[in-house]
């Protein structure tokens, strides 16, 4: 059980790519420049991220090598949740113990959280049994995940694609699960919301950059992107989430924070249909990594999208 928790993080959470040589293996140095030049501006970071990091399709020594190096480099900064969820109930469970006796190993001085995308490998029957097996064995915090796109790419058609209301809202009585990196439907979002209202500290991250623009959330924002441009990322959601700073008053932070949305905003469309395989390539291109392997090619390939990326970068004079 959670045992005095430390607060869930609010702001901004990068989703830290997984940077990898032609071979697979992890770029050790590409994933320190990727920490190094973001971990002074996020407020959190997230780790084998499904999506971003990819974190479901590596190998369990990949996984626990990318957590036990980037420990170390943030060293406690700022929060970091570990994505948990593997290809099945017992790999999760296995890769919490992984991760367990690393941070214990190096005394890790910072605050922990687990993030869990259930219905990559459960449906939504008996979750709140799960999740409360789950807590009772660690002293961390956890955040659920929803992510019906990622569920239907992983599992196929399936009727499990949303946690469902009801689901969640027994869920939400357990104390150690303490919010919601949230993708899908605004409707969908406001009964989320509300099947969870008695709990004043269950904070919920927008999941999807592109939503987030367009109807900012209150609790915060866990962008991709920000891998790639953390400080106007960073910016967008001060801004979003202190909407009544005095300085928001002010027409030319205002003019400001209108033209970094657009950038942002075109930005996302450019690897929205495949995230992390066009960020690393945008990445690779400033020279931020040192290649753009991912362990999985999008199956359709948008042969317009190199000079769309170039003319971006050309744009916005991003070097």
């Amino acid at each position: 059980m959670v045992d005095s928790p430390s607060p869930c993080p609010r702001g901004l959470l990068c989703p830290v790519l997984t940077p990898l040589r032609s071979d697979k293996t992890l770029d050790t140095a590409s994933l320190g420049n990727l920490l190094l030049r973001t971990r002074e501006v996020v407020n959190g970071f997230v780790l084998c991220d499904p999506v971003w990091g990819e974190g479901v399709r590596l190998p369990s020594a990949t996984r626990r090598e990318l957590v036990t190096v980037s420990l170390e480099i943030i060293d406690g900064t700022v929060p970091v949740l570990v994505t948990a969820t593997g290809q099945g109930p017992e790999d999760t469970r296995q890769f919490m113990e992984t991760v367990e006796s690393v941070v214990d190993h190096m005394a890790y001085p910072g605050n922990l959280f687990w993030v869990d995308y259930p219905l990559v490998y459960h449906g939504n029957r008996d979750l709140p049994a799960l999740f409360e097996n789950l807590a009772s064995q660690t002293p961390h915090g956890w955040i659920l995940g929803n992510h019906p796109g990622f569920v239907s790419t992983w599992k196929g058609p399936t009727r499990h694609r949303n946690i469902r209301t009801a689901v969640l809202k027994k869920i939400a009585q357990n104390p150690a699960v303490r919010g919601m990196i949230f993708v899908g439907s605004l409707r969908r979002s406001l009964n989320y919301q509300e099947a969870v209202r008695v709990r004043k500290d269950y904070i919920f991250y927008d999941g999807d950059e592109g939503q987030f623009l367009k109807n900012p959330g209150t609790g915060g924002l866990m962008a991709g992107g920000s891998n790639l441009m953390p400080g106007p990322w960073l910016e967008i959601v001060r801004s979003s989430l202190n909407r009544y700073d005095i300085e928001r008053q002010f027409q030319r932070h205002q003019q400001t924070i209108w033209e970094l949305g657009i950038m942002l905003s075109e930005c996302y469309t450019l690897y929205s249909d495949a995230p992390a395989y066009y960020t690393k390539k945008i990445l690779h291109r400033l020279g931020l990594i040192d290649g753009e392997t991912c362990l999985e090619r999008p199956k359709h390939i948008d042969p317009s999208r190199e000079q769309a990326i170039d003319q971006w970068l050309k744009k916005y004079d991003i070097v």
